[in-house]
């Protein structure tokens, strides 16, 4: 399979003071994470492109995706929006211009005022560095959304089906911009994301040069599926509403 490599739209992270790290909210400890985890496989069909090689909406297509893995991983059978529908949507938030988005902004409209006829009970941020915190929500959660900065050499790794990894020269090489992008899983050499139609491995030490964001989402999948445990989910829900 040819691999098209897509656009970029995700701007600079805003993380709004209000809103504490997800592990603030758990009302114990969360459970260690497992070694390995998989939410990509079973999704029927793969990934759409959504879009994200004409327009710069990777934020809605990331969202898009993990809707797919949500449906998968509960067997609840929320909409999952068609490419024109996530353009559309994020013409509408972009105010008609390719302008790309804030994914902090994003999580508010979504769970205010739904996207394609899906709503979200909740959202906090997860540390980068915090590599078990990012397992965890991978894990407990369903994904992470997360957001990169995409170094020039990454779109010749994803056309040539190589992971995103740190190569020699790594530290010249030019960024071309912030991508958003669901993480489905992991394991002891890659974590698992998708992007521009596939799923996409990245080493560890590739994430942590280039990670700036990651986001879990307490999906409404996950919420009818009596999934979503160990969180206050009333002191986050109240954290939101001062935003």
């Amino acid at each position: 399979m040819t691999r098209t490599v897509g656009m970029l739209g995700k701007l600079r992270p805003q993380f709004p003071v209000a809103l504490k790290d997800l592990h603030y909210y758990a009302t114990a400890p969360l459970p260690k994470a497992p070694e390995a985890v998989d939410h990509a496989t079973p999704v029927d069909g793969g990934f759409p492109m959504d879009g994200n090689d004409q327009y710069g909406d990777c934020t809605m297509a990331a969202a898009a995706h993990m809707i797919q893995a949500w449906n998968a991983q509960t067997g609840i059978e929320l909409p999952v929006p068609a490419d024109a529908e996530v353009i559309a949507q994020y013409l509408k938030l972009s105010h008609g211009k390719d302008t790309g988005l804030v994914e902090s902004r994003v999580l508010q409209d979504w769970m205010r005022d739904g996207l394609w006829e899906t709503k979200i009970v909740g959202y906090a941020p997860v540390s980068v560095h915090s590599l078990e915190g990012l397992k965890q929500a991978v894990a407990y959660f369903g994904g992470v959304y997360v957001g990169v900065q995409i170094p020039k050499n990454a779109q010749t790794q994803f056309a040539e089906e190589r992971p995103w990894a740190l190569e020699a020269g790594w530290q010249s090489e030019p960024i071309e911009g912030g991508h958003a992008i669901p993480i489905l899983g992991y394991d002891d050499k890659f974590m698992y994301c998708v992007t521009w139609g596939a799923v996409q491995k990245m080493t560890w030490d590739w994430w942590s040069v280039y990670g700036d964001e990651a986001w879990v989402i307490l999906s409404e999948e996950y919420q009818q599926a009596g999934k979503i445990g160990g969180l206050d989910v009333a002191m986050l829900k109240a954290d939101l509403a001062s935003l």
